[in-house]
């Protein structure tokens, strides 16, 4: 489940979301349409722990998200429409770079990232990722 409560985002001033409330039941479908500058990107930095709201408040599964964004980072994914990979680099490496802030071992890196790029259809591919398309590279952020 997904609440938010007169949930609201000002930036130097201007509501960005101005108190939404919305609760979306577990198994709905849900998706957030509006002209750019409409607050949707906020909303939803905000329902992932990746901003704070101003005022208000959102949960998902009854947990309050700025309260808790490290459980609600546990619980759920989020893809932006730019992950922000090293172009320069394969996407075994990007991949490598990242797990190592998890403090993963080598061995287990090696057999997470071959799983993982086996899983999204990008294994045995070798180009660096600045040459790939934007549906290889959206496959290599749920990777």
């Amino acid at each position: 489940m997904i609440k938010t409560e007169n949930l609201t985002k000002e930036y130097a001033g201007k509501k960005a979301v101005n108190r939404l409330n919305l609760e979306i039941q577990k198994g709905e479908t849900f998706g957030f349409l509006g002209p750019n500058g409409a607050g949707k990107s906020t909303t939803i930095l905000m329902l992932v722990g990746i901003i704070e709201p101003t005022e208000g408040s959102c949960f998902i599964s009854d947990i309050e998200v700025a309260r808790n964004p490290l459980k609600i980072k546990s619980i759920i994914g989020y893809l932006p429409e730019d992950v922000g990979f090293y172009r320069n680099m394969t996407a075994e490496q990007n991949l490598d770079y990242f797990a190592r802030f998890y403090k993963m071992g080598e061995k287990e890196r090696e057999t997470r990232i071959k799983e993982l790029l086996k899983l999204v259809y990008l294994d045995g591919v070798s180009n660096k990722v600045g040459c790939y398309s934007r549906g290889m590279m959206q496959r290599l952020g749920l990777a």
